[in-house]
C-alpha cells in the first residue's frame, strides 16, 4: 500500500527549538546577489537587526535571528554542497531587540507600494525550497501583467508537513498574509491550492474568511502537484513555457510559510527570523520544529547516537527533491523546509534499458533516458524513482544545468 510517511509528524503540533549557543547565518540563502556583510567581528547585534544587505534588485536582506556577539565571518557549506559567505554569532540568550525594529500600519491600511517595500524589507522569499525573493515576484516589468496569485498548499513531498502545521494552527495568519500578497502583486484573481487530503485545513481557511477574497481549487493528492509548473497548470489552466516562469503567464505563486511570515511581520515588526522545519523519517525524533535561521543541524535533528556510521543518510528538503548531506555542520537556511532521516540504501547503476519508464513518468514531457530538455528539468525526481536501471537522471540533470549557466 502506498504511504506518503505523513502520519509520523501529521499530529505533531510545532514546537521551538531552544536557539542553539552558536549560529551560522549564511549571507547567500535566496537566489540573487548575496548579501554583503553590515556588520564586522566584534560587533554587538540585537535580535532583527539587519545585518547583510545589497542594492542588487535580485536578492533578500538577512538579519540577525538572536542577540550577541559576531564572532567572526567566515565560509560555509549549503544543502547543495557550495560554500557560501555566513557570519558567525555567539548568542547571548537574551533576544534583546532591535530598537530600530519598524511599526507598521494595519494590514487593511498598506498600499501596494508599502507592502512591497516591507517584503523586501524583511528578507522574504519563497519559503517552499526555491529561495526566490518575494518583493520581485511581487514587482513583475512593466511587460509582464500579473492577474492571478496561487498559494501553494500543496505540500506533496513525502514526509513534509511544515506547512499543513502552520495552515491547520495559523489559518488567520495564512489567509491575512495571502490578502496582503495579492494587494502586494495587484493580482485579480486568488486561488489557494490545496490537496483533498487536507479537508481539515479547508475547513480552518475557510472559517477564517479566506473565501471573502479567493477561491479554494482543491487537487487531487499526488506528487508532484506542489511543483510551479504543475500547479499553475491545474489550477489555472495555463501553460508555463519550458524555459519561463509561472509570472510568463500572469501568474504569481506563493508558498503558505511566505504568506505566514508576511502577516508576521507586518504585525510585530520583526523580519525572517525563524521557520518551521519537519524533521522525520526512520531514525529521527519525528516533529515540526520552530528553529531560528542559521542553526546548524546537528542541533535540530535529535540524531541517534550512531548516526555517523554509514547505514545512515539525512536529506536537507523532501526525499524526491531535496538534498542528500553529507556532514551536519549545514546551517537552516530560509528555505529548510525538513530533515529527514532515513536509512542508507546503495544501489548501482546500470546501463539504461530503454524502457521509457522516465519519459512516461515526467510530468513536463521531457525525455530524461536521452538527456533531452534537461536545461527544463525542474528536478522532482520522479524518473529516478521510476528507473529500473537507477540511473542517476537527476544528478546528471542538475549537472547539466550547472554546466550551461557556467557557460552563461
Amino acid at each position: 500500500m502506498h504511504s506518503d510517511y505523513k502520519k509520523l509528524t501529521r499530529d505533531s503540533a510545532v514546537t521551538a527549538v531552544p536557539a542553539p549557543e552558536y549560529l551560522y547565518v549564511p549571507l547567500a540563502q535566496h537566489i540573487g546577489a548575496p548579501a554583503k556583510p553590515l556588520v564586522a567581528k566584534g560587533e554587538h547585534v540585537r535580535r532583527g537587526q539587519l545585518i547583510g544587505s545589497t542594492d542588487a534588485f535580485v536578492t533578500a536582506n538577512v538579519h540577525s535571528p538572536v542577540s550577541g556577539e559576531v564572532v567572526e565571518q567566515l565560509r560555509i557549506r549549503n544543502p547543495q554542497g557550495n560554500y557560501v559567505e555566513a557570519l558567525k554569532i555567539k548568542n547571548d540568550f537574551q533576544d534583546e531587540l532591535d530598537p530600530n525594529l519598524p511599526h507598521y500600519a494595519p494590514p487593511s491600511e498598506l498600499s501596494t507600494e508599502e507592502l512591497r517595500d516591507i517584503i523586501r524589507e524583511i528578507g522574504l522569499v519563497g519559503m517552499g525550497g526555491a529561495a526566490f525573493p518575494t518583493h520581485v515576484k511581487v514587482s513583475p516589468p512593466r511587460d509582464k501583467k500579473v492577474d492571478t496569485l496561487i498559494l501553494n498548499a500543496a505540500e506533496c513531498e513525502p514526509y513534509l508537513n511544515a506547512d499543513y502545521r502552520l495552515l491547520l494552527e495559523h489559518p488567520e495568519e495564512v489567509v491575512t498574509g495571502l490578502r496582503l500578497l495579492a494587494r502586494a502583486a495587484r493580482a485579480v484573481w486568488v486561488v489557494a491550492a490545496i490537496e483533498d487530503n487536507k479537508k481539515d485545513v479547508i475547513a480552518g481557511l475557510k472559517a477564517s474568511g479566506i473565501e471573502e477574497f479567493a477561491r479554494i481549487a482543491v487537487l487531487p493528492s499526488v506528487y508532484p502537484t506542489g511543483a510551479e509548473k504543475v500547479l499553475v497548470k491545474k489550477t489555472v489552466g495555463r501553460q508555463v513555457p519550458p524555459s519561463g516562469l509561472p509570472l510568463d503567464v500572469g501568474v504569481v505563486v506563493a508558498n503558505v510559510g511566505t504568506a505566514y511570515q508576511l502577516a508576521v511581520s507586518v504585525r510585530t515588526g520583526l523580519p525572517l527570523l525563524e521557520r518551521v522545519v519537519t524533521v522525520s523519517g526512520e531514525f529521527a525524533n519525528p516533529g515540526n520544529y520552530l528553529v531560528r535561521i542559521g542553526t546548524l543541524y546537528q542541533d535540530v535533528a535529535g540524531l541517534p547516537e550512531n548516526y555517523g556510521q554509514k547505514d545512515y543518510r539525512i536529506v536537507s528538503g523532501g526525499p524526491m527533491m531535496g538534498f542528500s548531506v553529507s556532514a551536519l555542520d549545514i546551517p537552516v537556511t530560509k528555505a529548510t523546509s525538513g530533515l529527514i532521516l532515513l536509512k542508507a540504501r546503495v544501489f548501482t547503476e546500470a546501463g539504461c534499458i530503454r524502457c521509457a519508464r522516465c519519459v512516461d513518468a515526467c510530468p513536463l514531457g521531457l525525455l530524461p533516458y536521452q538527456d533531452r530538455g534537461m536545461e527544463y528539468c525542474m528536478e522532482c525526481g520522479l524518473c529516478a524513482f521510476v528507473c529500473p536501471a537507477r540511473r542517476y537522471l537527476v544528478q546528471n540533470a542538475r549537472q547539466y544545468k550547472m554546466a550551461l549557466r557556467s557557460k552563461k
